[in-house]
């Protein structure tokens, strides 16, 4: 028997690239994507209708006439709502309806570079549920977290939905996915969502300022000041930066500032340099620790292995 498929065509503004798009921040490591340094390619389960999960590649043709389409190769086939679903996921993850012309006047180089659209999740629950693995944890375990939550969560390697975590107990996750602590937060969070007392929708829906949003999500059980502000920017609020480790090594080694034994005090002065980039603080900082990680690894981005990303964490860089 023929095996059905569906391929759908995606309209990209002028000048996207893809492989930019794609590989900008380290989400696109994470399970359950895939990135193909040889054939440029991204492969990752998406979730189509009733939950199935639908595996689609997507591509950006190289002939000049056709880099403003992105093909995608779906290996199910859909119906109208579907391709609808699995499109607009798709824009999401590559932020394809930001406009970044401001960005882009302030920052040649980054233009230059076509530095702008960080990679995100197909929905905000994923980013959310990515945002708390990636918390007071080394990198290499961040990366199998995710995996571990695709593998035993989700349907078919997809990463699970809010009803699929909502399912199962904070212990069943601490001992399946390797999450320690952080498995009572992601179940109260699915479970939250799944019933309706916490409507996502409501932090994607414009008109809200980027401090209503920061506000609200700090009300969400288990998220703090960086994973809030870390969300914020996968929503499309650049003007506050996500403040860790990774932030106080960088801004130390950059500027020379010498690192004082209360961290807490160099936010001050960080958020005085980055000033000078509003409303895109974060985008500017994201940049130069960008081309840090690229310059570490001799090359760039698009070119990474996923085991290589492990080595970017403050402990790895500052024993270099």
């Amino acid at each position: 028997m023929t095996r059905q498929t569906s391929n759908l065509t995606l309209p990209v503004p002028r000048g996207f690239d893809l492989q930019a798009a794609v590989c900008s921040y380290g989400y696109f490591i994470l399970a359950p994507n895939r990135w193909d340094p040889d054939t440029r390619t991204l492969t990752r389960p998406l979730n189509g209708r009733r939950g199935r999960a639908v595996r689609v590649t997507i591509s950006q043709p190289g002939s000049r006439s056709s880099r403003q389409t992105l093909k995608l190769a779906c290996n199910k086939r859909l119906d109208a709502n579907e391709r609808t679903s699995i499109k607009a996921q798709t824009r999401r993850m590559l932020r394809i309806n930001e406009d970044f012309s401001g960005w882009f006047r302030m920052h040649p180089i980054a233009r230059r570079k076509k530095f702008g659209r960080l990679f995100c999740s197909p929905t905000l629950f994923e980013d959310i549920v990515k945002t708390i693995t990636g918390c007071n944890v080394t990198w290499s375990n961040t990366v199998q977290m995710n995996k571990l939550l695709c593998a035993k969560a989700g349907t078919r390697g997809a990463f699970p939905t809010p009803k699929q975590l909502a399912d199962v107990t904070p212990a069943w996750l601490k001992a399946n996915c390797k999450v320690g602590y952080r498995a009572e937060r992601i179940v109260r969070l699915a479970r939250d969502v799944h019933t309706g007392r916490l409507d996502l929708a409501w932090f994607e829906q414009p008109g809200h300022t980027a401090d209503e949003v920061y506000k609200a999500l700090l009300k969400i059980y288990g998220l703090g000041p960086f994973a809030a502000a870390n969300i914020c920017q996968l929503l499309g609020h650049y003007d506050r930066i996500a403040i860790d480790t990774e932030t106080y090594r960088h801004f130390c080694k950059t500027y020379g500032v010498k690192r004082p034994k209360d961290p807490l005090k160099l936010h001050p002065r960080i958020e005085k340099h980055y000033a000078q980039y509003t409303p895109y603080q974060f985008l500017a900082y994201w940049f130069e620790l960008w081309c840090g990680y690229e310059a570490a690894n001799g090359k760039p981005a698009p070119k990474w292995l996923p085991h290589e990303a492990g080595d970017f964490t403050a402990n790895k860089l500052n024993s270099k």
